[in-house]
């Protein structure tokens, strides 16, 4: 495509006009100003040509690959091949999605005369994580003289993956690197004996008698006992529900919304948890896995380790977003029942919020309880707490009626946290801030309890 600049629309208006203006008031024949007036155009004309010209024989070469985190500022860098060195001032932008904020999208670029090669770099942040493909690039280049703007589409190819934000959890992932610091993350005397088979040997007087092979015993008509070891290596299983429940979004305080660097929903904030989970396990020598599931089960992640095996969950997770359908509890355990052999730990995140939903978790979780150690954890709300606990009072009947409903909420909750533990499930109700310290506690306190 081929555009007027402004400096042809200068030209025409501060000289072109004024000049054929002044022609006609003099006496000069109409002939010979419109012969003038064609012979102006044919070489403003002839000038055209050479703006698609400049920019024909031009490629834009972007990152394959791009990875960075949520409320991260990071650089876009495109390599500019100008062969034979045609185009001296180019314009060049890029169709950023909206998850990808950038101050400057158009550069303008002045193209090196002793090399083929340049670069142009684009500062971005992004607010949103997720799957972004770029896949155009805008070029404008000038025409010899400057009068037309030519302009050309090249394809590219940059995918960008925006990963979840971890900075606010340095506070939990610090320790859990250094094995020092917060949150009780460090060596600890493990409680019981252990679970894990190790070997056999003679009975020796004080052995347990629950502890005799009997059935070896009879075999070799001497006593012989079971000598078991602490589990060092044990799976765990985070199990994310991403129904409409959790998009429910979370009150965020309006500069940390500004800025990005909160989760806005509760499966955000879900994710987040998971990753750090995985982290967590890892240097605790465990094995992780993911469950990821709403009105069916989406995707069951095999328990590992390693870093390929982090990098795989991070991958999984970083573009699930929530449905429109409310969870399948039966199907979840269902699947997990048939899946998951060895005793693990599960934690299920998810949103017990409206009491027939959280009937249908109760009677379906002790078909998993009996073989798993299962834990529960949801996102609490402010709002659904006792009645005047803390001295507060209701100034009309509209916050009188909305602590009221608080109260009923809240008393549903505690029938259902009364109700799960007898069936062995612990369930925690924490604040989005505290979600992945309560959930990181909840781990440990399982390992060191030698509960698996």
């Amino acid at each position: 495509m081929i555009v007027p600049s402004n400096r042809l629309l200068l030209f025409l208006a501060l000289v072109g006009i004024p000049l054929f203006t002044l022609l006609g008031m003099q006496d000069i024949p109409g002939s010979a100003i419109v012969v003038a007036a064609v012979l102006m155009l044919l070489a403003l004309a002839l000038d055209a040509p050479s703006a698609l010209a400049s920019i024909r024989a031009i490629r834009v070469a972007l990152p394959e690959m791009t990875r960075t985190s949520k409320a991260r500022e990071f650089e876009i860098e495109a390599v500019v091949e100008n062969p034979g060195q045609l185009c001296r001032v180019l314009r060049l932008g890029l169709p950023f999605p909206k998850e990808l904020e950038c101050e400057k999208q158009i550069l303008e670029l002045t193209l090196k005369p002793n090399t083929e090669r340049n670069l142009a770099k684009w500062k971005v942040r992004a607010v949103e994580r997720g799957r972004l493909i770029i896949s155009t690039c805008y070029l404008e280049g000038t025409s010899r003289f400057g009068f037309w703007n030519g302009r050309r589409t090249v394809k590219v190819n940059a995918e960008i993956r925006v990963y979840p934000d971890l900075s606010r959890e340095r506070n939990v992932l610090a320790p859990l690197f250094f094995r020092k610091g917060a949150i009780g993350v460090h060596n600890v005397r493990q409680i019981g004996k252990g679970r894990e088979f190790e070997q056999l040997r003679a009975y020796v007087p004080g052995d347990s008698y629950d502890d005799i092979f009997w059935r070896g015993t009879a075999k070799h008509r001497s006593p012989i006992t079971k000598m078991f070891q602490l589990e060092r290596t044990q799976q765990l299983y985070v199990a994310i529900d991403a129904s409409r429940r959790s998009a429910r979004a979370l009150d965020v305080p309006g500069k940390d919304a500004e800025a990005g660097i909160i989760a806005k929903t509760q499966l955000e904030r879900f994710i987040q948890a998971a990753l750090v989970l995985a982290l967590a396990a890892e240097q605790q020598t465990d094995k992780f896995g993911l469950i990821i599931f709403s009105d069916t089960v989406h995707r069951i992640i095999p328990a590992g380790g390693g870093r390929g095996h982090y990098d795989v969950i991070r991958d999984v997770l970083y573009t699930l977003e929530p449905r429109v359908v409310s969870p399948d509890y039966e199907d979840a355990f269902i699947h997990i029942g048939n899946r998951l052999r060895h005793r693990s730990l599960l934690l299920f995140l998810t949103d017990l919020g409206e009491p027939w939903l959280a009937e249908q978790f109760v009677e379906g979780v002790e078909f998993v309880a009996r073989k798993h150690v299962v834990l529960t954890h949801m996102l609490g709300q402010r709002e659904i707490q006792p009645m005047f606990t803390r001295g507060d009072t209701a100034t009309d009947d509209e916050a009188l009626y909305g602590k009221l409903a608080g109260q009923i909420l809240w008393n549903d909750l505690q029938d259902t946290t009364r109700v799960l533990k007898q069936r062995g499930v612990h369930l925690t109700s924490s604040l989005q801030e505290n979600l992945v310290a309560d959930v990181v506690s909840e781990y440990l306190k399982v390992k060191k309890r030698q509960l698996l």
